[in-house]
């Protein structure tokens, strides 16, 4: 057991540190592609670097069936919009008459019992009468 713990905590060291060597790149930038390239200066300056329309190679733009998917796609899209627009609509609805509905039951609660058309008692009964 003994000695298990002390091939793995060499390992881990070995690893640890010959890391670093392992992230390094190297000098040589045929090895290495950048996929980011800063613009400098002057390219920042010209509309044209931010501006230029990016042109779709020929044998993409022949796929027409990624065209109508694309199409349907935008259409279900702008449906389910929509149909979100017209749930949120039905919801403030709901919310509102909700809100009537509590107002409505808290003044019959706290008119339960209490009418003002009530008849009069008879002389000598109630409060007072004796």
């Amino acid at each position: 057991m003994k000695f298990r713990q002390t091939v793995t905590l060499f390992g881990a060291a070995f690893v640890l540190c010959s890391s670093p060597a392992w992230t390094q790149e190297s000098g040589d930038d045929s090895t290495t592609s950048a996929t980011i390239r800063l613009m400098s200066n002057a390219e920042a300056e010209l509309p044209d670097a931010v501006t230029k329309k990016i042109e779709l190679p020929k044998h993409l733009m022949d796929d027409t069936e990624a065209f109508v998917n694309s199409a349907r796609g935008l259409e279900t899209a702008n449906r389910n919009r929509l149909d979100d627009n017209d749930g949120l609509a039905r919801a403030e609805e709901a919310q509102q008459h909700g809100a009537e509905m509590a107002e409505s039951a808290q003044e019959n609660r706290e008119n339960q019992g209490r009418a003002d058309n009530l008849p009069e008692p008879p002389d000598g009964i109630g409060p007072g009468s004796q």
